[in-house]
């Protein structure tokens, strides 16, 4: 499927034709065909896993393609070509945290790797004229990438796709993940500056709002194919959501056994409640207002105003929090949650050892009961955390906060993101299995399909107010477009 809406002779700036990329059994992109035209802001749409992050790496020479030809102004870019040969083609991407060494000043970053024979005042000159082209006028190149903040280290990153040569192609990895309102604003406007200058652009992100305002046409992938490729012009959420949630999600018949309300929460204009038995969903822009919320419950920022089990409920710090049985279960497991010079068996039960889990028998036990009930497979428990595949070492995290000391409250953010498909059903089935019991479970992702395979219920959180959604035929499509009303820049209503 392709949309042509440039009607000039020139070939696309990037082709990709036929392109296919396999893993092994799994297919990860199936007979891509894109053109994408100088000048061109395409936005690239997708659930985890539908491909986006292959395309890309296909496109960067990160991936070889198994079948097909990339190409630049009608040029086939060799199969073999690496990173630095695309690079210096023209091909510049910008990732969601920049690649760049922080103890070292920004001119060093700039031409770090690159034999270029220009004295040290010739480099600094390109590299303020290239910080100049991207908008970064303001920064000494002297000063270390460590003390910049995130819109300025992707200023550094781009700058340095500069310094390559004629920047023909950008691609952007979640480039607003992280960024505040006034920065997204500021990338944007230099988005469209380097499009107007010919540069074709693919911008990859969840925030569907900065994807509206700033793409001139959209490109969804679902399951490694391309489903959708279209004009925002024109465009309603309605189709926008069929293409990324297709047909009837799942039967609205879903009936949890649903207890006594146990926390409540004041937020996003009005009164948010969660009950025994029951997994509630928090969705919302990627690195949006639910992830607050569940800092702000774990005592990790200020600012929450909740009720547990009718009496108020404060936490300044986690240790309080999990004193009142809340539990989190953060999204950056490697960062956040896993020690990685501890054993697996460790990690499961570090918070606990002075909670009655002294006896190493009782733990060797206890733990041998956890692997099979959220089916881990791998090393024993005594090898080190880090030899565990990523979505066994995502169940050793939820394992901590769901089994040695059970929660009142357990709190997800993003527990599903980054691991295969048979982990996530184990996951889901043991959450399932924990919410029986009569736990309390709070769900906060930017995925709509992560929210609609466990949650039973879900409140949308955007822009400081809220909207409850209920199970239906339409739950996946429902947050979505929920979303987007709730967001002033989507002005997409059918």
């Amino acid at each position: 499927m392709k949309a042509t809406t440039t009607t000039t002779n020139q070939p696309p700036r990037l082709s990709f034709s036929n392109v296919g990329v396999r893993f092994g059994s799994t297919l990860a992109l199936d007979g891509i065909d894109l053109d994408i035209p100088a000048g061109q802001i395409v936005g690239l749409l997708g659930h985890n896993g539908a491909g986006k992050s292959t395309l890309l790496n296909v496109a960067t020479g990160a991936i070889s393609a198994t079948s097909g030809t990339l190409a630049l102004d009608g040029e086939a870019v060799p199969p073999r070509a690496t990173p630095g040969d695309v690079a210096e083609l023209g091909v510049a991407v910008i990732h969601q945290e920049p690649a760049l060494a922080g103890n070292l000043s920004i001119l060093d970053n700039l031409f770090l790797g690159r034999q270029v024979g220009l004295s040290r005042a010739e480099r600094a000159k390109r590299a303020v004229d290239a910080l100049s082209t991207v908008g970064g006028a303001h920064l000494s190149v002297h000063t270390p990438v460590g003390a910049l903040s995130l819109g300025e280290r992707q200023l550094v990153d781009l700058a340095r796709g500069l310094l390559r040569g004629d920047m023909r192609v950008l691609l952007l990895d979640e480039p607003t993940a992280a960024l505040g309102e006034a920065e997204t604003r500021a990338l944007h406007a230099l988005i469209r500056d380097l499009a107007a200058k010919g540069t074709a652009i693919v911008y990859v992100s969840h925030r569907l709002p900065d994807i509206v305002d700033v793409c001139e046409r959209i490109v969804v992938l679902r399951g490694g194919a391309l489903v959708m490729d279209a004009t925002t012009e024109g465009m309603s959420v309605a189709e926008l959501s069929q293409a990324l949630a297709p047909g009837v999600q799942r039967e609205s018949g879903w009936a949890p056994t649903v207890g006594e309300a146990r926390l409540a929460v004041r937020a996003a204009g009005s009164e948010l409640s969660f009950r025994d038995g029951e997994i509630v969903g928090l969705y919302g822009m990627a690195a949006g207002e639910q992830f607050h919320l569940l800092d702000a419950l774990f005592g990790l920022r200020d600012g929450v105003d909740a009720e547990l089990s009718g009496s108020r409920y404060r936490a300044a710090r986690p240790g309080q929090a999990i004193a009142q049985g809340v539990h989190l279960v953060p999204a950056d497991r490697e960062t956040d949650g896993l020690v990685g010079g501890l054993s697996g068996k460790d990690n499961t039960y570090l918070p606990w050892f002075a909670k009655g889990w002294r006896s190493r028998g009782k733990i060797n036990v206890a733990y041998e009961s956890i692997r099979q009930t959220l089916n881990v497979h791998g090393p024993d428990g005594d090898a080190p955390i880090m030899s565990f595949s990523g979505g066994n070492r995502q169940k050793h995290l939820l394992a901590r906060w769901m089994f040695p000391v059970a929660p009142r409250v357990l709190l997800l953010a993003q527990p599903t993101q980054g691991v295969d498909v048979g982990a996530k059903l184990d996951i889901r089935i043991a959450l399932r299995a924990l919410a029986d019991t009569g736990v309390c479970i709070v769900v906060a992702s930017a995925e709509t399909d992560e929210i609609a395979s466990m949650c039973d219920r879900s409140y949308v959180l955007a822009h400081g107010a809220s909207r409850e959604i209920h199970r239906s035929g339409r739950y996946e499509a429902d947050l979505l477009e929920t979303l987007l009303d709730l967001t002033p820049a989507g002005d997409l209503h059918s």
